[in-house]
């Protein structure tokens, strides 16, 4: 992929991230996805998207146990 479309898209998902009204485990896939590519290409991953497969893991977890029956 090349790097101009690695640039929109990491911006169209900061955006995704910053609107927090898209699910929790599609924005996860979608952020794994680019930081495999962008792993792909040795290009650094934003820390920013780091941190969200970890606020979007952890939301996910939490949205497990809150819809586990009791």
């Amino acid at each position: 992929m090349p790097i101009q479309a690695l640039s929109r898209k990491i911006d169209d998902l900061r955006e995704k991230l910053a609107q927090e009204t898209a699910d929790p485990r599609e924005l996860h896939d979608e952020v794994c996805r680019l930081v495999e590519d962008l792993g792909g290409i040795e290009a650094d991953v934003p820390a920013d998207l780091r941190e969200a497969v970890e606020a979007l893991e952890a939301e996910i977890v939490e949205d497990f146990y809150d819809n586990l029956p009791v």
